[in-house]
Formats: structure tokens, sequence, C-alpha cells
């Protein structure tokens, strides 16, 4: 049942994407219509999980003010998270990304044409490179960024202790973090697994934290606080 599913999910999918996306990239690419871009790869996002038989319950999304821009930040689990997160969020946001997601065939060129920035973690000055890259899209074009501060998905479930980098970009952009916490990807398409089962995920939004007064120097105690505060059951598929 599950494979029959998935295979009936990707075909539909890649449907979709041969004729919805092929004109997207063609009006993207030469009118700059980031917001049909997004509307359409939401069409298929959602297209797409709900023949998988995944559904979302989301808490706390209606009490966010999202008329400025801002980095969210979540835990990772799967490689349904950022998909799920973009066809949620009322805004059209950025998402800093591994270098190798680019190699994607047409969901690369999609994620190009949206201004992601990809980053290449083999090397210091790359990834720096890429911070600088976000900030100033967050800075001159007001783009809100989605950021896994992980750095990478979880093997077991487990959250590992946060990176600097997605902070670093909304204190020198001056802009909030806003805290995210998702829950029951993990089971439903783990690392390693290229099917995805069915079943619920929930997607918690909590308030938005301001860093205007801390110095860099004091960051990393303040990521600790807030991984504390939002996410104190760090294994996520039993909390």
């Amino acid at each position: 049942m599950r494979l029959s599913r998935n295979i009936l999910a990707f075909l539909i999918a890649f449907l979709l994407i041969v004729f919805s996306f092929i004109p997207v990239l063609i009006v993207s690419g030469l009118f700059k219509h980031k917001k049909f871009l997004f509307s359409q790869s939401r069409l298929v996002i959602k297209t797409t999980l709900t023949l998988f038989g995944v559904h979302v319950k989301v808490r706390g999304l209606a009490a966010v003010d999202f008329s400025v821009p801002q980095v969210v930040i979540c835990n990772h689990l799967s490689n349904l998270d950022g998909p799920l997160l973009v066809s949620v969020l009322p805004v059209n946001p950025r998402v800093l990304i591994k270098a190798e997601a680019r190699k994607i065939p047409l969901v690369g060129w999609v994620m190009k044409l949206a201004d992601f920035v990809f980053v290449d973690r083999s090397s210091l000055q790359r990834r720096q490179e890429a911070l600088a890259a976000a900030i100033e899209k967050v800075k001159k074009m007001c783009y809100s960024f989605l950021v896994f501060p992980e750095g990478t998905r979880s093997k077991d479930g487990r959250m590992r202790d946060f990176k600097k980098g997605s902070f670093l970009i909304a204190l020198r952009a001056g802009v909030p973090v806003l805290p995210v916490k998702i829950s029951g990807t993990h089971q439903l398409m783990p690392p390693g697994r290229k099917t995805v089962g069915a079943g619920t995920v929930e997607i918690e939004f909590f308030p938005r934290q301001e860093l205007k007064n801390i110095a860099e120097s004091e960051l990393a105690e303040f990521i600790k606080k807030l991984q504390q505060k939002f996410y104190a059951d760090k294994n996520h598929e039993n909390h």
C-alpha cells in the first residue's frame, strides 16, 4: 500500500512539475515573478503530500506577525521538513540550503530562481560567503529566511545543538528569529528512506525572539537558552 501510494504520488508530482514548473521557470526567469513561482511550488507540494497521506496540524501561526522579515529556525528530522514549512508559511521564505541541492534536476533551478542561498559546507570561506549573501538579501530585499540550525537531518530523531549561522544572519541583518518545532516527519521519512509514510505532522510556532541587545560574544549563551526554552525535549518524536 505504501509503495503504490508513493508511486502514484511521484507520478502525479512529476506530471505537475512537467506541465506546471516548466512554464513557471519560463515566466519567473523572464519576468522575475517570484510570487508566481512560490504559489505554484506550494500547489505541487500540497498536492503531493496529500497523495502521500501526510496531514499537518499547525499551532501558533496566527499569532506571528510576518510584516517584518525574520529568520525562521526549525529542528530538522526529515527531507519533508523544508517543503512542509514552505507550504504553511504565509510568506515566501528563502532557504539557506546545502550546495548539493542545486544539482537536483529542475528543482535546483527553481531554488536558484527563488533566490535560495546555497552553502558549500566543505569550506569555511564559502560558508561565510553564504551567510553574507543571506544577510544582504534580508537587508536589501526584506526576505525572511528559513534555516535548520542543526546543519543536517537528525538520524535518530533527537536534536543536535544549534549552530550559530542562522543567528548570525538575524543579528547582523537586524531581524528577529522565529523558533519553530516540527514533530512526526522522522517517522514518516527518516534519513535513508526513499518512500514516505502516511501520518500526521505537527508544526508549532513560538513567539519570535529579538536579538537587538545581544553582542556576538553572547550569542552562544542566547542559543543555549533558546534551545532549552522551546526545545526542552530533544527527542522530538516522543514529545
